[in-house]
């Protein structure tokens, strides 16, 4: 046989063999270095592969095709970071490497879907979309774009200093989703308004309100997220009562406003939840609302105000008509 023909046998026989299947990456640092090596992004997987519905549609109907394994490695490195149940699917290691990226980036459902750069800052966020790989491959690349723009303004703004850093600095958010923005470039924001001290560029007056928010509520999450660890443990062993005392030491001697407010309102519902005190649950709710009034925390006080007072309403109700029922009868 000439060489020629084998040629030709091997060819025709390579073209059968199906796609090779992408290589998801599980380790974020290794993932960021081929990255920066290959000049790509990356399109990160958070999902949760034996138990979420949608997560186990994704791949099925995007990740696994043919179409998706061809064309998305030219441009993204591809990260899965699985949360299973069967916590054999994932090392330990993995598994507390997760866990701090699922707090970096404040992951609350899956799947989610991040795309970013090489050093991780995102520029877009996305889940399961019906459609099949082609469609969602047009959203990635619509997406790219924006990531692109982004970038480009990103290393403008690393060869300038001052109002001119600013300013480039802007560019790149403007290229993102407000939504993008607000979730995961804080610091960003926090450089523009510390760059444009007299607000003479316009972009303190921007991004200064933003930032006060966005500051507040992360330090609110922090801050919930310490008293919620301090006081679970007592809730789980029946012990209310000790954490209503250690609230109350809280609030006895705050460390800040934002920290005795949450005291208030977890004294609230701790006490909703172990004796059903309304009228003690709604004054540790009021006062906690009075005490921060813009804080993002007043929002879900509202949400949940009118409930108890409702409650409190129903039970006074029941308690005149069962009054006046043992007065007729005597």
């Amino acid at each position: 046989m000439s060489r020629a023909a084998l040629s030709t046998i091997i060819i025709t026989f390579a073209a059968c063999l199906p796609a090779q299947e992408a290589r998801w990456i599980q380790d974020f640092s290794k993932a960021k270095a081929q990255a920066k090596a290959e000049n790509k992004h990356l399109l990160i997987d958070f999902t949760g592969s034996d138990w979420c519905g949608w997560c186990i549609k994704l791949d099925e109907e995007v990740f696994s095709q043919e179409p998706f394994q061809a064309a998305a490695p030219k441009d993204f490195v591809l990260v899965k970071l699985d949360y299973p149940r069967d916590e054999s699917l994932v090392t330990a290691e993995i598994r507390a490497q997760n866990e701090t990226l699922q707090q970096q980036y404040e992951i609350r459902g899956y799947p989610t879907i991040l795309l970013t750069d090489a050093e991780g800052r995102p520029y877009a966020r996305t889940g399961y979309e019906k459609g099949g790989p082609e469609k969602y491959l047009a959203m990635l690349a619509e997406m790219k774009k924006h990531g692109d723009a982004f970038l480009a303004a990103m290393v403008r703004a690393d060869g300038k200093q001052g109002i001119e850093r600013a300013v480039a600095l802007d560019e790149a958010l403007a290229a993102l989703d407000e939504e993008v923005v607000s979730s995961y470039h804080l610091a960003t924001m926090e450089e523009i308004v510390k760059l444009d001290t007299d607000g003479k560029a316009s972009l303190k007056a921007k991004y200064e309100a933003k930032v006060q928010e966005l500051a507040m509520r992360r330090d609110l999450n922090r801050e919930a997220q310490a008293l919620d660890e301090a006081i679970s443990p007592m809730m789980e062993a029946g012990e209310a009562d000790k954490a209503i005392a250690h609230l109350d030491g809280v609030i006895k001697e705050p460390k800040s406003k934002l920290q005795h407010q949450l005291a208030l309102f977890f004294k609230g519902m701790v006490i909703m939840d172990s004796t059903q005190d309304v009228k003690a649950a709604i004054a540790a709710l009021e006062a906690a609302k009075v005490l921060l009034p813009k804080s993002p925390l007043v929002a879900r006080i509202e949400q949940i105000l009118p409930e108890f007072k409702k409650q409190l309403k129903d039970g006074d109700e029941k308690e005149e008509k069962g009054e006046k029922k043992d007065g007729d009868e005597k």
